[in-house]
């Protein structure tokens, strides 16, 4: 057994049962029950598939994963939108997001919940997503912030470093744009070096884990990927000298541009920048091959296996490819819901709890039309029935 295996022993599978959306987007009013293990939704462009991953998320994170900040979620014509999910960790739990423009709010049990954070933590939900952040074609500090929220995810006394190290970098900027550079400016420069040898350190020790799985996960690449940070000396006298010697540039430039805030994450395909020497199928299964090791990390250090969302999950990739994709995610403990164009050939003998989202809602994927329009009959009278006490 592989020591990821041993971690998914210790932890507790988080699970979603069933989800109802009224007025999400394109949705009217929809029920979508869920298996334990692997989920595909497939459909025409524009169906909502990824709506019903982004409802899941947003129960999670009270916001949605997709890059736009003020994402219309609302329906057209309407003037709120409501989701309510079964979820299950150790027991049966409900969590509620009510939303209308401009305003969003999540309740857990039937109360509200002020602090999103704790939510998030609580039921982990991991996304790859073409709308969502970008960690393996994106920009070095995307991945820096996501590897970041890793790292107080996984070593949670991290954040307290974290958190005073960003104030004395600000406080520091500060006394420059005031051109103070007396006692007080070297007491900020030592907090500065003294947290960020703490965030340096664990960082350094997280990628190498995160190697570590990303060799387990060479089966769905093919080529081993790798991550790794770029960096200079870190030595204590050397950056605080640095920080002496670049006061007056920093004061010019208006910012601090030396330190672990402004680190670069690489990742490597075949020994080679992936942004630039990886195909696009390589690429996204590089993407789903982090979440797997995401997955473990939470596993090994929080004891619950997330639910894992996975937007249009084939993009790219030629059938070998999709089969690999397909074998690897079955040998995964957690509840993972994907996402595929219509028309897509799945092959019967895999266990993939398969529906298609048509005009007349959701229905396994052998059901006729007939069956879909009685299947909307359904949702719609189950929806109407609910007492959305939450919305009150």
């Amino acid at each position: 057994m592989t020591a990821s295996g041993t971690d998914f022993q210790l932890a507790t599978p988080l699970t979603i049962e069933q989800v109802k959306v009224r007025h999400l987007r394109c949705h009217d009013a929809l029920v979508w029950h869920i298996s334990p293990g692997l989920n595909l939704i497939t459909g025409a462009n524009g169906s909502g598939k990824t709506s019903l991953l982004e409802s899941v998320y947003l129960m999670a994170h009270g916001r949605s994963f997709r890059q736009s900040r003020s994402p219309f979620l609302v329906q057209h014509g309407q003037t709120s939108f409501m989701i309510q999910g079964q979820w299950r960790r150790f027991g049966p739990m409900h969590l509620t997001v009510a939303g209308r423009k401009g305003k969003t709010s999540v309740r857990l049990q039937g109360r509200d919940i002020q602090r999103r954070k704790d939510v998030s933590e609580s039921f982990p939900v991991l996304v790859e997503a073409p709308q969502g952040r970008k960690i393996v074609d994106g920009s070095p500090g995307e991945r820096r912030r996501w590897l970041d929220a890793l790292m107080m995810i996984c070593f949670q006394h991290t954040r307290i470093h974290y958190d005073r190290y960003l104030r004395a970098v600000m406080q520091r900027g500060r006394l420059l744009r005031r051109q103070v550079f007396s006692g007080e400016i070297d007491a900020w420069e030592q907090q500065i070096v003294q947290h960020g040898l703490q965030i340096v350190s664990v960082r350094g020790h997280l990628i190498t884990e995160i190697n570590a799985l990303l060799l387990e996960e060479q089966v769905l690449t093919g080529d081993a990927v790798s991550m790794s940070v770029s960096m200079p000396d870190y030595s204590q006298t050397a950056w605080l000298e640095r920080l002496k010697n670049k006061r007056s540039d920093d004061a010019r430039v208006g910012s601090l541009r030396f330190g672990s805030h402004v680190d670069g994450i690489n990742i490597s395909f075949q020994e080679r920048e992936i942004r630039s020497a990886g195909s696009r199928g390589q690429q996204k299964l590089a993407a789903i091959a982090l979440k797997m090791a995401e997955c473990t990390l939470w596993s090994r250090y929080r004891r619950l296996i997330p639910v894992i969302l996975l937007d249009d999950c084939l993009e790219a990739l030629d059938r070998c490819r999709q089969m690999r994709l397909f074998k690897r995610l079955q040998q995964s403990p957690a509840q993972i819901l994907m996402t595929a164009p219509d028309g897509v050939d799945i092959d019967p003998h895999l266990d993939i709890h398969t529906q298609m989202l048509t005009q007349h809602g959701l229905c396994d994927y052998t059901c006729d039309v007939e069956v879909d329009q009685k299947l909307l009959a359904i949702n719609k009278e189950s929806i109407n029935k609910t007492t959305m006490e939450e919305a009150a």
